[in-house]
């Protein structure tokens, strides 16, 4: 055989090889969305692809808050919030919703320079007034929507995430989205759910509460689009749901499901003037216990004065 067919021969052999292996197989999702309609069509790779991290613990911290937009007119609050958080040494923090309230550049420098300060890894769940100018859609509009959502998305990298440890599953939850939509998601990412582990369902607003959506008032619109009643059959093996839009300290109980029952957690905060809060969670291979923390303000400071 002549050296030219043979190395022929072997050029195609080594590309199949190569092919086979994955080598030549995209890395990261071409989805790149430039209008709402491609917006809500697809996911981003952060979104559908889980982050595993490996704690060599035997019990992590985690602190979970939300609704924290209040803060941003009132720096020396925010710094003293942010201080009560690093002096628990979470492992964890997570953000759920509401962290803006217009969604501008100013509002989000402001919190971003304060979640710099933050000394672990932040995670983030979307509110409704972070996915959109809120001013626009209380009156029924959705001209700069994807301009809003876009603007989250570039800031915080997704509005969906599967995290994963030694310890748990961790769903950061979008229920501003479509009941289809949400539905896509979690049958892209169940397969990767390990459910020997906990399973923590982690959203912005309640799942449980039955509140939703009116199409034809806007003023519902910061509700979800769906009823508890469509989404907790298909959310029935998590063990743990955590929302962040809760106007009051901290909240513990549980809502039925079809096996059992989910325990279910309220993490927000108040407006100004009102006591501040974070819910410190200790978890552990096979327990989760939830405790309220109040954030000591100053009495002199600005927060107090209505």
């Amino acid at each position: 055989m002549k050296k030219p067919v043979v190395a022929s021969i072997l050029f195609i052999i080594i590309t199949l090889i190569i092919s086979c292996s994955g080598i030549f197989e995209p890395k990261t999702n071409l989805y790149q969305p430039t209008s709402l309609k491609e917006l809500h069509t697809g996911f981003f790779d952060e979104e559908i692809i889980p982050e595993n991290v490996h704690q060599s613990k035997v019990e992590i911290t985690v602190i979970v808050t939300g609704h924290l937009y209040p803060l941003i007119k009132y720096t020396e609050v925010y710094k003293t919030f942010i201080d009560s958080i690093n002096r628990q040494k979470p492992d964890y923090l997570f953000l759920l919703g509401d962290l803006v309230q217009e969604n501008n550049d100013q509002e989000w420098d402001t919190i971003l320079t304060m979640l710099s300060k933050i000394n672990c890894k932040v995670y983030f769940a979307p509110g409704n007034h972070d996915l959109n100018y809120h001013y626009e859609r209380y009156f029924g509009k959705r001209d700069h929507q994807y301009e809003a959502e876009m603007r989250y998305i570039n800031h915080v990298g997704y509005r969906y995430k599967l995290l994963k440890d030694d310890f748990a599953n961790y769903l950061f939850f979008n229920p501003n989205d479509s009941l289809e939509r949400v539905l896509s998601y979690l049958n892209i990412v169940k397969p990767n759910f390990d459910t020997t582990r906990q399973m923590i369902l982690l959203s912005g607003q309640a799942l449980w509460d039955n509140t939703n959506q009116e199409a034809d008032d806007p003023h519902t619109w910061v509700y979800k689009a769906f009823s508890h009643d469509d989404i907790l059959p298909e959310i029935g093996s998590f063990d743990y749901l955590i929302h962040g839009d809760w106007s009051g300290k901290f909240s513990l109980g549980t809502f039925p499901k079809d096996k059992g029952q989910f325990q279910i957690m309220s993490v927000g905060n108040r407006t100004f003037g009102d006591s501040l809060y974070i819910t410190c969670l200790k978890i552990s291979s096979d327990t989760l216990i939830a405790s309220s923390i109040p954030v000591i303000i100053p009495k002199e400071s600005s927060w107090w004065k209505k």
